[in-house]
């Protein structure tokens, strides 16, 4: 009894747990995930929006859908400014056909996201680090039965300078 007592009075003087405050970079996930389902959303003439067990956003109508997966959302620096931004990649199909991937380039301005550029490249980002946006190009034509050979892939390497995507040498 004296030890269920003794229990009580230490479990009663504890300090609640500190609720941590959210991450700067999950703060600026939400927010670019919410810039992207806008922008696509505006592309779109009668949106419809589902979100799949694995978080993978869809956004549709009758002739296009968008695709937009959070895990695949980059956080570092883009700009010359100190302050971290994103690059969002979004998947799109217009009927049956494939459309070329839209990378959103979200600029860090006075601590708020904003969509600065869209570029449509074939290229799957694999990494945004220290303003170098890396990633994979296909060798090949869509139109090639080769296009997704993994021989046929090459490693590119990307600056955001001036308002452009720049191939690094």
């Amino acid at each position: 009894m004296f030890v269920i007592i003794i229990g009580l009075l230490i479990s009663c003087n504890r300090k609640p747990a500190k609720i941590q405050p959210e991450s700067l970079e999950s703060k600026l996930k939400k927010e670019a995930v919410a810039l992207a389902r806008d922008y696509a959303s505006k592309q779109l003439k009668t949106p419809i929006t589902t979100v799949d067990g694995f978080g993978i956003i869809t956004i549709k109508d009758d002739m296009k859908r968008y695709r937009i997966d959070p895990s695949k959302i980059y956080i570092s620096q883009i700009d010359l400014d100190e302050s971290k931004d994103a690059l969002v990649s979004i998947t799109s199909n217009y009927q049956q056909d494939i459309g070329m991937p839209e990378h959103l380039i979200l600029l860090n301005v006075n601590d708020k996201l904003v969509l600065e550029k869209v570029v449509e490249i074939d290229m799957k980002i694999v990494k945004l680090k220290d303003r170098i946006i890396t990633g994979e190009l296909h060798t090949k034509p869509r139109t090639s039965p080769l296009y997704n050979c993994s021989h046929c892939i090459e490693i590119a390497n990307y600056q955001y300078k001036d308002g452009d995507l720049v191939r690094l040498k």
